[in-house]
């Protein structure tokens, strides 16, 4: 009964959260609408972002969220929380670019799982990079949190039970900035 319960909660909000276009618009036409969609999602969390910035990370957003199948209301709201979608900051502990990467803990893990290091100077130089390295992270903390954990994606700022909370809030605060723009 739990497992039916649970089934059926997941096809709905899959059905809520899933684009519905026709078969006949194109892809180019369904990307289209996706990164004008991605990038109204950006100008609700950073109005100050030029348009010109914002639809470059829009593409490389939507690129990296189809890629590594992470909903893009959570890459666009924990870069806003992060970094405010400066690919040059460097926080207290080390973490660089839009998406405030740790090159120290990940490299560790990327090593173990045999993808090689993170390239810093890349990392800050290339927010397609940067954005495809976060996918990456995202797509791990997913597979490995988000059966027993509905907040799993705010594993990527803290393990530690009280800043994941506290991070999360933040999240939330961006989702709902977000809602207001968005049908993604």
């Amino acid at each position: 009964m739990k497992t039916t319960k649970s089934l059926i909660l997941a096809l709905i909000i899959s059905l809520i959260s899933t684009n519905v276009m026709p078969k006949s618009f194109s892809k180019a036409e369904i990307r289209a609408y996706n990164v004008s969609t991605i990038s109204k999602m950006i100008m609700a969390v950073q109005p100050e972002l030029n348009d010109k910035k914002r639809e470059e990370i829009s593409l490389a957003l939507y690129q990296t969220s189809k890629k590594f199948q992470i909903d893009p209301k959570v890459m666009v709201a924990i870069i806003s929380t992060e970094s405010g979608f400066d690919n040059s900051a460097v926080s207290v502990s080390g973490d660089l670019s839009l998406a405030q990467i740790n090159t120290k803990v990940w490299d560790v893990e990327f090593l173990r799982l045999g993808l090689g290091k993170i390239d810093k100077k890349l990392l800050k130089a290339d927010e397609a990079y940067a954005l495809d390295k976060m996918g990456k992270i995202l797509s791990l903390l997913k597979t490995r949190h988000a059966k027993k954990d509905a907040k799993w994606y705010a594993i990527y700022h803290s393990r530690t039970k009280k800043f994941k909370n506290q991070y999360d809030g933040k999240i939330q605060e961006r989702f709902r900035m977000i809602a207001s723009v968005s049908s993604l």
